[in-house]
């Protein structure tokens, strides 16, 4: 019998293996486990969809893990007047920071300007749409557009308006000497971006047996029945849905080729991070994020990472929907414009301490840059065969507006299966978002005053839930040299967000790989509670080990020869 959603789970991917054993005909498959994917799940079994969800990897990997954090509504875009997904984006942005404030909280960002006109006509050509590419950063330009930016955010929750400053001896120290001007204005940053779409799995989970979710499953496709493998036990289910929803990002057309048809919607470009270690640089960033010109008219983002500062991005155009390397020069690249930012400060490949590594699933036109592509998001529906099963393709989008996306795939959805929509999620509060007291949670658990306060940081109201079960363990010590993560945390997140491998510790449930790097003895001691907790092979994670320490998106560039993978 498939638990009752009120039943608490030991082991919610077990579960969900359970669950399938009783959906053999879903009215929905969704493929992909990244934000848009997890987002359609959710809105899905909330107005009483089966549905099953599967990834090939894990949860939350690709572009959804390699974002640069912010709930914006895209500033630059309005230059290539994409005005409606501006305002979709802005008020989305508005309603994170409201239903997510746990995890999404206002922040400033100073634009230094070189020109105070010069510039100016370029980007006022490319918005009448007379040249493809915009020039130098202007006053003027950028005035203008945050004067329409900050309109179409408009509302009750409307963000500060922007100031200007001219004079020098208000500039943050040691900026650039060719700045002419700072610009403050206000967006969103998400602080943990996998922790959200772990919420959203989990609220979907919780609605009842009519949803299943699981991770690390291979799957073929014969005539609309699907054969799912579940990748460690070797265990298969098969599944007939009605609607194949295709939400795999920057393997959209691959999968699509997979299911029998063919298609070219998606344009990948990939985008690189790095994650830096430098005091300095910290301390000068503090807490505001800089959005600043290259020196070439594009744009670079450095903002706060807790103890760190990301930097980012790159646009690579790639056809390889499993590429996550980060070359050489795309590192000299960030490497080079973050130096260009303060006159007083270096960094170098020895400051960084990791680097993340996706691909945007962007829409395929006949734009010539990956930086002038558009970000819009589009619902493609197709049928390859004569089965009458409907693929419906999410391709593009932002992590911004996954809500809103995620949303129109499913009233496609339900009108393709002839139900209406019962339940919206534009005002829901996510899990993690109810008011929880750091005094309280110490007190009923038993926790010093810095532990409850990083459970709460790093969970919100769902702490209370973390907490309680680290203390029902017989043993719950701190993680080597790690004083605010304990094997217990480490558990809970292979018992209640399917972590299944080293990887999907490190890099998606944990921010163990930042703050000053990870070590070989946390990688190990992290190795050990998975396989307690799992019993894997010792084998398999020797060599999960040995991939760790040579995977610069875990340890960085300072421990793997200065060079980049």
């Amino acid at each position: 019998m498939v638990p009752e959603p009120t039943q608490p789970l030991t082991d919610k991917r077990q579960d969900s293996l359970h669950r399938l054993d009783h959906l053999t005909e879903p009215e929905v498959l969704i493929l992909g486990g990244g934000v848009n994917g997890v987002g359609t799940f959710r809105d899905l079994a909330l107005n009483g969809v089966s549905a099953v969800l599967i990834d090939t990897g894990d949860f939350c990997t690709g572009a959804s893990s390699a974002s640069s954090r912010m709930a914006h509504g895209g500033l630059r875009y309005l230059e290539g007047r994409e005005f409606r997904l501006v305002a979709e984006a802005a008020q989305e942005r508005n309603r994170l920071i409201r239903h997510a404030r746990h995890l999404v909280r206002p922040l400033p960002f100073l634009v230094p300007v070189p020109g105070i006109a010069a510039g100016f006509g370029r980007s006022v050509g490319r918005f009448l749409g007379l040249c493809g590419d915009g020039g130098p950063l202007s006053l003027a330009a950028l005035q203008g557009a945050l004067g329409l930016y900050e309109f179409l955010g408009r509302g009750a929750d409307a963000l500060p308006r922007h100031t200007v400053t001219l004079r020098r001896d208000r500039f943050p120290d040691h900026l650039n000497r060719k700045v002419k001007a700072v610009v403050q204005f206000f967006d969103g940053q998400i602080t943990n971006p996998e922790g959200l779409v772990f919420e959203l799995l989990a609220e979907a989970l919780a609605q009842g047996g009519h949803v299943a979710a699981l991770n690390h499953a291979d799957w073929t496709c014969d005539n609309g029945l699907f054969t799912i493998r579940d990748r460690f036990s070797g265990s298969e289910r098969t599944i007939r849905p009605q609607v194949v929803v295709n939400a795999t990002g920057s393997a959209i057309d691959h999968v699509n080729a997979a299911l029998g048809g063919v298609t070219q919607y998606v344009r990948g470009v990939k985008g690189a991070h790095l994650v830096l270690d430098h005091p300095g640089l910290t301390s000068r960033i503090s807490d505001r994020a800089f959005y600043f010109d290259d020196g070439s008219g594009r744009m670079v983002l450095a903002l706060p990472l807790a103890e760190n500062v990301l930097v980012g991005t790159t646009e690579v155009d790639v056809t390889d929907p499993q590429d996550r390397s980060v070359s050489d020069r795309e590192i000299d690249y960030l490497l080079t414009a973050i130096n260009s930012l303060f006159e007083d400060l270096t960094v170098t490949r020895n400051h960084v301490v990791s680097l993340t590594s996706g691909i945007r699933p962007l829409r395929r036109d006949d734009s010539g840059s990956a930086t002038s592509a558009s970000r819009d998001h589009v619902l493609e529906t197709d049928r390859f065969d004569d089965t009458g099963q409907t693929v419906l393709s999410l391709v593009g989008g932002k992590w911004t507006t996954f809500r809103a996306f995620s949303e129109q795939a499913a009233d496609r959805v339900l009108a393709t299966l002839g139900r209406a929509r019962q339940t919206s999620t534009a005002a829901r509060d996510y899990p993690g978002a109810q008011p929880c007291n750091a005094s309280s949670l110490a007190e009923t658990h038993g926790l010093s005053a810095n532990r409850a306060a990083d459970l709460i940081t790093r969970y919100g109201a769902i702490a209370g839930d973390v907490a309680a079960f680290c203390v029902a363990l017989s043993e719950n010590r701190p993680l080597h040299g790690i004083a605010n993560c304990t094997t217990g945390e480490i558990e809970w997140l292979i018992r209640n967000r399917s972590a299944q491998t080293l990887e999907d510790i490190l890099l998606r449930r944990t921010r163990l790989t930042q703050g000053r790097g990870i070590s070989e003895d946390t990688v190990r001691d992290v190795a050990a509670v998975l396989q307690a907790t799992l019993n894997r092979p010792e084998p398999d994670l020797d060599r999960e080990i040995a991939a760790a320490l040579r995977n610069p998106r875990i340890v960085g560039c300072r421990n793997i020869g200065q060079k980049a993978a």
